[in-house]
């Protein structure tokens, strides 16, 4: 026969070894509800960044982005200057003289053509209403780039916009990053009734280089109309360009169907000017740049051909000597 101690012993040590299971199954059951629980967590975890990666995918390549058709100029400043003969020869006697002199002047500017690459085809915009769009390596970038002319006259700080004409801005902005601006004159200043802009962009200073291709129409939409005026069956009525606007010069003739023949070339609008909404906004001279273009469009002018005083280069050359990006 056993004593008491002995069984209250016994009784002890099988409960002791009871509680020993039951914490093991229960520890058990804490380690594989854990373990189902980190699995379930790294599922889900790569399927939110499959379905993030897939929303990024298709926001930059369908959504976020516009294809941009490259064209090509219908005539370079060389293929005019080949023509010369032809051109001088279809004036009236009394002004061949002068078309000579303006043809030497075009094949004086030859020799400083560029070319400049093609930027891409697909350019990301806005999402509607926002200044942000989805870009490679940021969720959320902002539509806005900053570009600096540095001139010889002073500092000229623009912000590129991509929302109003993506194609015209990722344009200036591929040129020059790749140093098309750098070093060249801008030949056109205007301070008549109605347009006042300093043009630029033009390597071979004569208002008819480019980077050997073109960039589609992006008309702007948001400008104010021209009080007392409206549109006509030649086109839209006027509209005004604010001080400090920046747009793309283009040589679009409706009457002749050329279109899409705006590039490099761009105007700095130094006091509200009035054009037709054919010339694609692309940014905004920043207001710490105001006092250098004010300067600059005090800078008497040359006469273009057409002996407009009021039009023509500048007599002291203003030159971009760098255009930076960033």
């Amino acid at each position: 026969m056993t004593s008491n101690d002995e069984q209250v012993t016994s009784n002890e040590d099988r409960r002791l070894a009871a509680k020993r299971k039951l914490e093991a199954r229960l520890a058990a059951e804490r380690a594989r509800q854990v373990r189902s629980r980190n699995i379930l967590i790294g599922v889900l975890s790569v399927i939110t960044l499959l379905v993030a990666a897939t929303i990024v995918w298709v926001a930059q390549n369908f959504i976020g982005t516009v294809t941009c058709d490259w064209g090509k100029p219908q005539n370079t400043l060389a293929d005019t200057v080949k023509d010369r003969a032809k051109i001088v020869g279809g004036q009236p006697p009394e002004r061949r003289a002068e078309a000579e002199k303006y043809m030497n002047t075009l094949a004086a500017g030859v020799p400083k053509e560029r070319t400049s690459p093609q930027p891409s085809s697909n350019v990301p915009v806005p999402f509607p209403g926002t200044k942000r769009y989805i870009k490679t390596g940021s969720w959320f970038a902002s539509s806005t780039t900053p570009m600096t002319l540095d001139t010889n006259h002073g500092s000229l700080p623009i912000t590129l916009d991509h929302a109003s004409a993506p194609c015209n801005s990722a344009a200036i902005q591929s040129l020059a990053s790749h140093g098309y601006y750098d070093g060249t004159d801008c030949h056109r200043l205007t301070r008549s009734e109605n347009l006042k802009v300093l043009q630029c962009g033009d390597p071979t200073g004569t208002g008819m280089g480019g980077p050997g291709w073109t960039t589609i129409d992006e008309p702007p939409t948001q400008l104010k109309k021209v009080p007392g005026t409206q549109d006509s069956m030649m086109g839209a009525g006027p509209v005004v360009y604010p001080r400090g606007t920046v747009a793309i010069a283009n040589s679009n003739n409706p009457m002749m169907g050329r279109s899409n023949t705006g590039a490099a070339q761009f105007f700095i609008v130094w006091s509200d000017s009035q054009l037709s909404p054919d010339f694609a906004v692309v940014g905004k001279l920043d207001e710490s740049g105001m006092k250098t273009l004010d300067a600059i469009s005090k800078i008497p002018t040359e006469p273009g051909p057409d002996g407009n005083k009021d039009s023509g280069r500048p007599k002291d050359a203003v030159t971009i000597k760098s255009a930076k990006v960033g």
